[in-house]
């Protein structure tokens, strides 16, 4: 009957996994994005391939010879949409920040706009990389299911899972104004509760992680509202707020919180298998010695995670100065000041975000800790 037990639990898990997609799915259905800041209409990006080169007049940049600025008319087969099959002549003006330089047989992506009464007006977008990103994300998943077998697999469906609880549910719903806090809290825990059930089944070791989890990510939320407040920082400090500010007026949209999302949800792998990783070592302590107490358990789920803390923050705060780099060196080029960068939107955002995500993953630690020895001291006393 044990043997059945993971198969039965992993089937509960998908169940409840397919639930709770169908109904967001319906509510997606019922509360559409019915508005845009900007009019589409009869504009489409068809796929094409580039079935010859007209002409061309290119030279290349000054400085990186594989660049070029100048003009080709080339030949582009449309591969999809009411056009599928016709062959459309397109200018292709080469710039330093538009650089699609085109051959035969290149497969790229046309932005046609057709607009009632006129001619449709073709021009190249961009290379067409679906096939490539369609590679990358299979190699991804073979070598997670070949290597990490059934916890691969698992994983797979968790990650899935998460990636669609956030795009199809947490954004439409900041769009219908639905409070940002809950809502994400909400979502945080759907992704913890799934993700650590998959990977260890329903027992004490998954439900003290999940504990530890939600723990860390409510006391790291005080620590945001606390530092959000000193530093007069909220979602409207970010890059993208005017274009925010101008959908809230239309759809009731809450900007003040969503930096406290992107913090989280940036942050939360690494609190998870922080907090997995402490909970699991401390459980395989207490059957390898079972005489081991509470306060021993404590002690060692620290000193683990002390060793875990460096490499982890190292993480998230390199993961945030590396997306910095690019922005980082044209203030340099503008002559930007050391306290005028310390002190601006930009660079104040980027420190906030990576320390507080930090935070939340140095939490968990003494919390996994904590609850472990409780746990393990509760069985053993009953």
């Amino acid at each position: 009957m044990k043997k059945h037990l993971p198969a039965l639990t992993d089937v509960i898990v998908c169940a409840a996994i397919a639930l709770v997609v169908g109904v967001v799915l319906i509510w997606g259905q019922a509360n559409p994005i019915d508005y845009a800041s900007l009019d589409v209409t009869g504009i489409t990006y068809p796929r094409g391939t580039v079935v010859s080169v007209a002409s061309e007049d290119l030279d290349p940049t000054p400085y990186d010879a594989s660049r070029y600025w100048g003009t080709q008319v080339l030949n582009v087969r449309l591969d999809e949409g009411d056009q599928a099959g016709h062959v459309v002549k397109i200018q292709n003006d080469l710039s330093d920040t538009h650089n699609i330089r085109c051959e035969a047989g290149t497969r790229v992506i046309v932005r046609m706009e057709a607009q009632a009464g006129l001619a449709p007006f073709y021009s190249i977008y961009n290379y067409d990389r679906t096939l490539g990103i369609m590679l990358l994300a299979a190699v991804f998943g073979v070598l997670m299911v070949v290597i990490g077998r059934s916890k691969g697999a698992r994983s797979l469906i968790g990650l899935a899972f998460a990636i669609f609880l956030i795009a199809c549910f947490m954004l439409p719903a900041f769009y219908h104004g639905y409070p940002v806090l809950p809502v994400t809290l909400a979502v945080v825990l759907a992704i913890t509760v799934s993700s650590m059930t998959l990977l260890n089944g329903v027992s004490r070791k998954t439900a003290v992680a999940i504990v530890a989890t939600m723990c860390g990510v409510v006391v790291a939320a005080v620590f945001y509202m606390v530092f959000a407040a000193v530093l007069h920082v909220s979602g409207y400090n970010m890059e993208a707020a005017e274009d925010l500010i101008f959908i809230r007026q239309r759809a009731g949209f809450q900007l003040g919180d969503v930096l406290f999302t992107c913090v989280l949800v940036a942050s939360l792998g690494a609190v998870l298998d922080m907090t997995m990783s402490v909970t699991t070592a401390l459980f395989e302590m207490k059957q390898v010695q079972p005489e081991v107490g509470r306060r021993a358990l404590f002690h060692s789920g620290m000193a683990m995670g002390r060793d875990m803390i460096g490499t982890m923050s190292q993480t998230l705060i390199l993961a945030f100065a590396g997306g910095a780099i690019t922005t980082l060196l044209s203030l340099f080029t503008y002559g930007t000041q050391g306290m005028q960068l310390l002190n601006s939107d930009y660079l104040t955002l980027e420190i906030f975000q990576s320390l507080i995500g930090s935070l939340a993953v140095i939490l968990s630690v003494p919390l996994a800790s904590l609850f472990s020895a409780l746990a393990l001291e509760s069985r053993v006393s009953h």
